[in-house]
């Protein structure tokens, strides 16, 4: 007779705990759900991790009003699969076994924003470009500025999703100097970088890049010969422009491995010897920004500060200590993404930072603005944005300026053309794939 009743007292205990709504497992900011589309998880929306604590009971009837839950962590689904979805935290810390629930839906979650055009009270105030370069019959994914052919001035790189293109600084003709294509089967430009590590004058070409025909991430090398791009190295990971918290502009890498449970590697400054690139010894310090597209280091208020895009796209100031973030969301929005091991990665514009005379960083970033109403972001569809100018006042990041764009941006630069001199440099793209660079007095 025991038995039996142990045996149905566990089987009422069974049915009576809830089958879904588990972290199966965290990595940092990234967790795994046991929710599916089917529970109502969809990319965009929005989940709290809990702990459960003591049950509640109505002190008249007795009846059981459910258990005390206490907060413990809180993002956005970033993406759905058959069995379970993935998300990214904003806040928190979560681990396997805690408790999740969805807290809103997707509309909820990405509310349609309002249009730069249209100032509101208390605004930043709006900034026109000084100029508009010429119209050029490609969508622009990435944008680079360098010292490519080493005559001392600078030349604009811009690439489509599969071939890369120089012009004459500030791409005010369509006219190009030199072109390539990016061969391969499926193989797609991510981003572009410039930099100068192999000792020669000339700025070297990174490009970081896609190959679906293998399914992996690279980044390929070219250097200007003769007025013609050349390959010259091809490195097994990506390659991103970072800068460091006293505003010098470094390279960064990371690899993606082949395993959809934790695809990234840690991110590293890129180095050369013996004639080969390579990833240096020693990782960069994460301040929890464990992808290489969205971030950059700075120094606010005499304390060193991480800024990088949270899966919601908001923009957040992390300290050793503290963090902050704006109440305003679309940053690091893209239309460059790549399906790839059960996940959506999204390769971000880049952000970056200045420093005035009185010291005080000043950060640049993008927003780019979903059509639809706001539904265009989970497709990456985006016919609208922003260029925005910030500063630390020591409580956050203030708005300073702001710069209404006619479609979405995929590069963004800081430039000195003359010494003394300093441009900030936006790469457009318009709905009808075409793109221009706009050039800002920073």
């Amino acid at each position: 007779m025991l038995p039996a009743l142990l045996a149905l007292a566990a089987s009422v205990a069974a049915a009576q705990a809830p089958a879904k709504g588990y972290v199966v497992r965290a990595d940092s900011a990234t967790v795994w759900l046991d929710l599916t589309a089917a529970d109502g998880a969809a990319a965009g929306r929005i989940f709290e991790i809990y702990v459960e604590g003591p049950e509640l009971r109505h002190p008249v009837t007795g009846a059981s009003l459910g258990r005390v839950e206490t907060r413990v962590a809180g993002g956005r689904i970033v993406d759905v699969s058959a069995r379970y979805s993935t998300g990214r935290l904003d806040d928190g810390a979560a681990r396997a076994g805690q408790r999740v629930k969805l807290t809103s839906s997707v509309a909820d979650a990405a509310p349609a924003a309002a249009s730069p055009d249209d100032d509101q009270p208390g605004d930043a105030p709006r900034r026109k470009p000084k100029s508009r370069g010429a119209a050029l019959d490609f969508a622009a994914v990435g944008m680079a500025v360098g010292d490519f052919d080493g005559i001392g001035r600078p030349e604009v790189a811009l690439a489509s999703e599969n071939r890369i293109y120089l012009y004459a600084y500030p791409a005010a003709d369509a006219k190009s100097l030199a072109e390539a294509d990016v061969p391969g089967t499926g193989t797609r430009v991510l981003g572009l970088e410039a930099g100068k590590l192999d000792g020669d004058a000339r700025d070297s070409l990174f490009v970081s890049v896609y190959d679906s025909a293998f399914q992996r991430f690279e980044t390929r090398v070219y250097k200007l010969e003769s007025g013609k791009w050349l390959k010259t190295a091809a490195l097994a990971f990506l390659t991103r422009g970072d800068q460091d918290v006293s505003g010098a502009r470094t390279l960064a890498t990371q690899q993606v491995f082949d395993d959809s449970s934790f695809p990234f590697g840690r991110v590293y400054p890129l180095a050369y010897a013996d004639g080969r690139y390579a990833q240096g010894p020693v990782p960069l310090k994460s301040r929890r920004a464990d992808w290489l597209f969205g971030f950059t280091d700075a120094t606010l208020g005499g304390q060193d500060a991480t800024v990088l895009t949270t899966p919601s796209h908001a923009l957040r100031v992390q300290f050793d200590k503290s963090q902050w973030r704006t109440p305003d969301d679309g940053y690091g929005q893209t239309p460059v993404r790549v399906r790839w091991g059960g996940r959506l990665l999204e390769f971000q514009p880049p952000l970056a930072v200045a420093y005035g005379a009185d010291g005080a960083a000043t950060v640049y970033a993008v927003r780019n603005l979903a059509a639809l109403g706001g539904l265009g972001g989970p497709f990456g569809l985006f016919n609208r944005g922003e260029v925005t100018s910030k500063r630390w006042d020591g409580l956050g990041l203030e708005n300073v300026w702001r710069a209404p764009i006619t479609g979405c941006a995929q590069g963004l630069t800081l430039a000195e053309p003359a010494p003394g001199r300093r441009e900030l440099l936006v790469a457009v793209r318009g709905a009808a794939g075409r793109s221009s660079v706009w050039v800002y007095d920073p």
